[in-house]
């Protein structure tokens, strides 16, 4: 699967606990993956980054990955990209 984008929606959290959840999206080669997401002992600033590393840790367990008959790979960059300012 080659990643094209990623995109965080649906962010929620609450910074007293720590924990996050939202949806992640990934566009692809193959298509659209959304998947649910929800992280504990993040901060503001590294809850989007935390919840797209929860997404990669979920989509890597599934069985076509984990055995090895398909890969991850990603655009240049969309690793280090940043979200927007809201």
């Amino acid at each position: 699967m080659y990643i094209t984008q990623i995109e965080v929606s649906q962010m929620q959290g609450n910074s007293e606990s720590g924990q996050a959840s939202g949806f992640v999206s990934f566009d692809s080669d193959m298509g659209h993956v959304q998947m649910h997401c929800a992280v504990t002992d993040v901060t503001p600033t590294s809850c989007h980054r935390a919840l797209i590393s929860e997404a990669l840790r979920q989509l890597g367990r599934m069985p076509e990955y984990r055995n090895g008959r398909r890969t991850l790979s990603f655009a240049p960059g969309i690793l280090a990209a940043e979200p927007a300012a809201a």
